[in-house]
């Protein structure tokens, strides 16, 4: 048996194995990333799957491919998968989630020595085990470990479902245990003083108002045009992401909110002094036809809660980020007695277990005023 020949190509190792039957090399991915300290390790796995590939007579099936392979190939943009979600499901998977999963298989699967080498057909509940709890020793949340399994459930699901694999191995599999973190908010009072803060720049000052008073993504602040605006109407129905650039909001969510007296007078500010006005400009752009970056978003943003007092270390223990401005925005919404019906209509959700999860009535409301009108109430 001729030994096989090693190289590296795109960072990951490979190797060359001599097939006696078909009188020709065949390159195989070692699933190990391509640096000169991981030769050996490199060589030990080839040396491993050399006596395998070399009796192979008949043809492979998918299920004798490497499971990092197969795993990695599953979330590309071009594959199968992500075709038929976008053309028969009508439902694309977003550039930013097909990257998260590509950045998991990166830092969460590959080095885990358990799956160099392994094929897809010889996966098993204990080896998943052994990740798992591999993951934990190493440190990571909860909500990472879970992250990291959706990123290899889903192409072993898949391949079950094909009848690539005969069994499940993921059949019985628990989520790792994970609180969420509860979502910070601007409380009524807070809101009122950065209202009766003196704008020193409408731009800034829209940031934290166009997601506060009108329930926008940070994508839909960035993708806003001027053309979107009209009679006192504000219509959602761009968002801008990075690497996709100009799209629909998310999950479908196009809708009309109105503008309240404080949005539309800053916005009429801000014309005044935008030097892109045309209806396809983007508000909050200094450039034609270019959106404002998320970092100006991420600076304004922190800077308008420093002028009333939350700083860094009480915005981070409050977990009050960007996203925020919308759960207060649907608080608010519920403290004004608005019905889940008009919440929904304005804040563009379409579950109402997600309205609930953004709605912070224990952060917003004076608890000890609601005990004093109780005790009031029931001494009369």
């Amino acid at each position: 048996m001729r030994k096989p020949i090693l190289y590296t190509h795109r960072g990951t190792w490979y190797a060359r194995f001599w097939n006696e039957t078909d009188k020709k090399y065949q390159s195989r991915t070692l699933g190990i990333e391509g640096k000169k300290e991981r030769r050996d390790k490199a060589y030990e796995i080839a040396l491993k799957l050399a006596p395998e590939i070399n009796k192979i007579i008949k043809k492979e099936t998918p299920a004798d491919n490497l499971l990092l392979k197969y795993v990695a190939d599953f979330w590309q943009p071009d594959s199968e998968y992500v075709k038929e979600k976008a053309l028969l499901d009508k439902k694309p998977l977003s550039s930013h989630y097909l990257l998260t999963n590509r950045r998991m298989i990166e830092t969460k699967i590959k080095p885990y020595d358990g799956f160099n080498g392994l094929l897809l057909k010889d996966l098993s509940k204990p080896i998943l085990r052994q990740w798992k709890l591999w993951l934990a020793e190493k440190g990571f949340s909860g909500r990472t470990i879970n992250g990291a399994l959706l990123a290899l459930r889903v192409p072993i699901k898949r391949a079950f479902q094909d009848d690539i694999i005969t069994v499940d191995p993921f059949h019985g599999v628990p989520r790792a245990a994970h609180k969420e973190k509860k979502r910070g908010i601007l409380t009524p009072a807070e809101i009122k003083k950065l209202v009766e803060k003196p704008v020193n720049c409408p731009r800034s000052r829209l940031t934290v108002f166009l997601p506060l008073y009108c329930s926008m993504r940070m994508g839909e602040v960035r993708g806003l045009q001027w053309g979107d605006i009209s009679d006192g109407i504000i219509h959602i129905r761009h968002n801008w992401q990075d690497i996709e650039g100009l799209k629909e909001c998310k999950c479908g969510s196009e809708g009309y909110v109105p503008m309240p007296v404080i949005v539309a007078d800053l916005l009429n500010d801000l014309y005044k002094i935008a030097p892109c006005k045309s209806q396809n400009d983007f508000v909050m752009s200094i450039k034609p036809y270019k959106p404002i970056c998320r970092e100006y978003l991420v600076m304004a943003f922190r800077n308008e809660l420093e002028s009333i007092e939350i700083y860094d270390k009480q915005r981070k223990d409050r977990n009050i980020v960007y996203h925020s401005l919308r759960h207060s925005f649907i608080t608010a919404c519920r403290i004004a007695g608005l019905t889940d019906f008009e919440t929904m209509t304005l804040s563009r959700h379409k579950d109402v277990k997600m309205l609930q999860r953004y709605s912070h009535g224990q952060d917003a409301i004076d608890i000890k005023g609601i005990g004093k009108k109780l005790e009031k109430a029931l001494l009369i």
